[in-house]
């Protein structure tokens, strides 16, 4: 314990005199941050104030508060600023890549409170880009009503043709998933959605699918069918009595009370009132 104490001294001694050989260089330091310690002691806008530093923040906040003195650091630096062996926890400034083409000014967004887009940031204990708002958070207001909903309203730089980061290999399985108003901003009508789903089937309808599987899934998801079949869909095939409804199969007889009695369910896609279904032939007491 007492070695591992020394060293830690030596080596804070070393980043101090690092520190003050090289002077206090703000850019390319490593920096850590926690906005929980500062919560309750500052508000937002005392560190980013105004357009230009509401993005990234200078040292001239921190003097307000902490006493620095550029050409003498001290340990003190050490609080925010990591050097040597702890460049792992040094602080990215650059966009991160789905930002890149994003353009943002807070002065037009003064009236907006910051937890509206950065969520629990002055709780975060460090530095982070999940404070960041996502494309979902700006559509809130920016919806074409309370705000532009046009694309160059933000990005910079809109490539035709170019996909958003969230189309990954699994998108054309997961992307029924998504928010339908989302999918609007690039795809208008449902003729993008024909363009697959016109000759290319959802993995569930399989060779069974027509005879057994659709009945099912019909009863327990009925507006997933509705994304892409008419409301008379079903009675174009159903005219006609299902396959099983065959007098050969003795289905008169007691085939559909046995169907009846293992999936009710089943019978009700169909048959809508027991009333008129079932009394039409069983009278009270059959």
């Amino acid at each position: 314990m007492k070695t591992f104490i020394k060293n830690f001294i030596a080596l804070s001694l070393l980043a101090a005199l690092a520190l003050f050989l090289g002077g206090c260089k703000e850019v390319g330091a490593g920096l850590t941050f926690s906005h929980d310690l500062h919560r309750g002691e500052a508000e937002c806008s005392t560190c980013h104030a105004g357009k230009d530093g509401s993005m990234r923040t200078t040292m001239e906040p921190c003097k307000e508060c902490h006493e620095i003195d550029e050409a003498n650091p001290s340990e003190d630096c050490l609080m925010c600023h990591l050097i040597g062996k702890d460049k792992g926890y040094a602080v990215n400034t650059t966009k991160p890549a789905s930002y890149a083409d994003v353009t943002f000014e807070h002065d037009v967004h003064e009236d907006v409170d910051c937890k509206s887009c950065h969520g629990e940031v002055s709780a975060s204990k460090s530095l982070s880009a999940e404070f960041l708002p996502t494309m979902e958070t700006c559509q809130k207001c920016h919806n074409g009503d309370d705000a532009p909903a046009d694309c160059s309203t933000c990005h910079t730089k809109i490539e035709q043709g170019e996909k958003p980061m969230s189309h990954t290999a699994l998108w054309a399985k997961s992307h029924s998933m998504a928010d339908e108003a989302s999918c609007a901003y690039c795809h208008e009508g449902q003729d993008p959605c024909m363009e697959c789903h016109r000759t290319t089937k959802p993995s569930s309808h399989t060779a069974g699918w027509k005879l057994r599987g659709h009945g099912l899934e019909a009863t327990l998801d009925s507006d997933g069918c509705s994304e892409c079949h008419v409301a008379t869909y079903c009675s174009d095939c159903h005219a006609n009595a299902p396959r099983n409804h065959r007098p050969l199969n003795g289905w008169l007889a007691n085939g559909h009370g046995i169907e009846g009695s293992i999936d009710s369910d089943g019978c009700f896609v169909c048959h809508t009132s027991n009333e008129s279904s079932c009394r039409g032939c069983h009278t009270a007491g059959f």
